[in-house]
Parts: structure tokens; C-alpha cells; sequence
């Protein structure tokens, strides 16, 4: 980052924000001009509103035309874009490989770390403080809520936040499913409780089985304490994210021989968000889950993916299909390399 922006995040907090903001709305008009509106903002997981706001100004200042069959570019907004791309490259610190894989990914950024936590325990931390150091260049000022699910890449990676991220912040953390019953460590209603820790925020936890019926759940869900949770997570603007390998979930979730059969026939690969995808990026099998929805992620702002491991690399590139453009992958050598060798 220039040594200047300090200064001017000081003067004005938001600076890198909204600059980073209409670069990827003027970016998007540019892919799919004639646009709309309601589209951009679905791609963007920002509200309408906020893509009015920024349209309209984009148009006052001779960048976009806005016709009623949709937004396209004029020829001084190609001119800024391509001039912005690589000033928005440098600003987030991204490398050539860190490009390169996510344009291959189709998101909007990667943070690699040295390593393969496959091999190095060390990887873990290193990948805690990027997720510090993101977390603290994206978050506005005041609340913020970021909602988190568990794994294990996530739970060896908390230690490594800092109070600094609270500065100016009253962040609030809560769980994004409901329990596993599995090791307690990993889940994400202790990794929100010890995030809230290293930070200095607050947290709220969903001691609720992931999976139960649908008589039970809409029973539950009438009592504040599970109310409360739920309604912040349909208004998070972060989420957290593991990438997980399918078989290993499936067991976790207590799939018998026969389903665990039925997943390897097919060729499952990842899971996500209780979700179940082939090599391809297809959705092939689904368990109803408490909290957040996979259809709800293209609404939220700042979305990332925590994945290591060229055990993982599989798994990282059948998923990323199916992520909304907003998500930052954070990730190590190890995963990436493989990724990007891959045709």
C-alpha cells in the first residue's frame, strides 16, 4: 500500500472502500454491458440502492451512459478502468500468482501464504494474520457483524486476530450453522466466542443441532434466544468460511455406509454451506442446516473462503464456482499450486 493512504484512511475512513466499491460496479458493467442495475447488484452483494448511488455518480463524471435498455461504458470509463486495475492490484498487495488464480477462480481475490499446512503446522498462523489484515482494510467503522462457520483451518487460525481490528469498531460475532456434534474445538460456536476474544468484540452462539426436524426447528426458532441469532445472520456483513472435503463432512454429519456409497457414486468432491458438489460445481446432494442459506451469500458484502492444503486444492476448485464474485479466498502454496497446474 502507497504510504499516503494512512494518512487519507485517517482523513477519510471509508477512501479505500469506495474506491474499491466503484471500481468492481464500473468493472461489471464493463463484463456485461447492457446491464442493469438489479443484476450488478446481485453480482456485487450490495443493496440496489447502494448500486443507484453509485451508478449515478459514475454517470455524472462521464463513465458509464445509463439507457433504459441497461448501463454500458463510454470510452473515458474503459480509459479508468484499465488505469484503476492495476492501482487496485497493488492497494490489496496482490501478487501476479495471486491474480492469476483469481481470475482462473473466477472471484474477486486470493491471499496465498508460503507453505502447504499439509506439511507445516506454521501456515495456520500466517493465514490468521491475512484474514487480520483483510478484515481491518474492508470493515467500516462502527458495527459489523461477521458470521462464521466452523472447520478446522479456521480454529488453528483465531489465536493469530488482534484487538487492533476493534479500533473505531464494535464488532459482533456469531455462528453461521448449528452444532455438528463434532469436536467441539472446531465448531463455530467456540471459534466465534474465541475470535470475540482476540478482538475485543462481542458474540452470540446457536446451541442448536445443525440437523432436526422440521417440526422441531419451527418450534425452536420461536424462542428469542435462537431468533436473535438468526435475525443477525440474515444481516451480516461478513462471512467465514471453510471449504471442506466431501467424504470427511458427510461422516462428520453422520452419513451411514449406504449414503456415504451413494456420494462416492456421484463423485462428490466438496461441501459447503451443507451443500454437496461434483467435480464440476454441480450440487448433487443437500442436508438441511440451522442458520445461514447458500442462496443468501450473493447479499452479503465481504465473503471469505479459508482453505489450505494441496490435499484441499480438489475440493477449493470445485466449489469456487458456485461463490459470488465478492469472495477473497485466503490460502497457501500448497493449495494453490495445484490449482493453477490443473487445466
Amino acid at each position: 500500500m502507497y504510504s499516503e493512504f494512512p494518512v487519507l484512511e485517517a482523513l477519510v475512513p471509508d477512501i479505500l472502500k469506495v474506491f474499491r466499491q466503484r471500481y468492481l460496479v464500473l468493472e461489471q458493467i464493463s463484463f456485461n454491458a447492457p446491464v442493469g442495475r438489479r443484476s450488478v447488484a446481485q453480482c456485487l452483494g450490495l443493496s440496489e440502492r447502494n448500486v443507484r448511488t453509485e451508478t449515478e455518480y459514475l454517470r455524472d463524471h462521464g463513465l458509464i451512459e445509463i439507457k433504459s435498455f441497461g448501463m454500458f461504458m463510454t470510452e473515458k470509463g474503459k480509459k479508468i478502468l484499465q488505469e484503476a486495475a492495476p492501482l487496485i492490484d497493488r492497494l490489496f498487495n496482490a501478487g501476479k500468482t495471486e491474480i492469476e488464480l483469481a481470475r482462473k477462480l473466477g472471484i474477486e481475490r486470493t491471499i496465498i501464504v508460503p507453505g502447504d499446512s499439509d506439511l507445516q503446522e506454521l501456515v495456520y498462523e500466517r493465514m490468521g494474520e491475512e484474514l487480520n489484515a483483510a478484515l481491518d482494510l474492508l470493515l467500516p467503522l462502527g458495527h459489523s457483524i461477521i458470521t462464521v462457520l466452523g472447520g478446522e483451518a479456521l480454529a488453528k487460525s483465531t489465536r493469530n486476530l488482534s484487538k487492533s481490528l476493534s479500533k473505531n469498531r464494535q464488532l459482533e460475532f456469531v455462528p453461521g450453522r448449528g452444532a455438528l456434534g463434532e469436536n467441539v474445538a472446531i465448531q463455530s460456536n467456540t471459534i466465534v466466542q474465541e475470535m470475540a476474544a482476540e478482538t475485543g468484540g462481542s458474540y452470540k452462539t446457536l446451541y442448536l443441532p445443525e440437523q432436526i426436524s422440521s417440526a422441531a426447528y419451527k418450534s425452536l426458532i420461536r424462542e428469542s434466544a435462537f431468533t436473535d441469532v438468526l435475525e443477525d445472520i440474515s444481516q451480516t456483513d461478513v462471512v467465514i468460511h471453510g471449504i471442506g472435503l466431501a467424504h470427511d463432512m458427510a461422516r462428520r454429519r453422520g452419513y451411514d455406509s449406504i449414503r456415504l456409497s451413494e456420494l462416492r457414486e456421484k463423485k462428490v468432491v466438496t461441501e459447503c454451506f451443507g451443500c454437496f458438489f461434483d467435480g464440476e460445481g454441480k450440487i448433487v446432494d443437500r442436508v438441511p442446516q440451522v442458520g445461514l442459506q447458500f442462496e443468501n451469500l450473493n447479499k452479503i458484502p465481504h465473503i471469505f473462503a479459508f482453505a489450505c492444503g494441496g490435499r484441499k486444492a480438489k475440493a477449493i476448485k470445485a466449489y469456487m464456482p458456485n461463490a459470488p464474485h465478492q469472495t477473497w479466498l485466503i490460502t497457501d502454496e500448497g493449495a494453490s499450486e495445484k490449482i493453477l497446474k490443473e487445466k
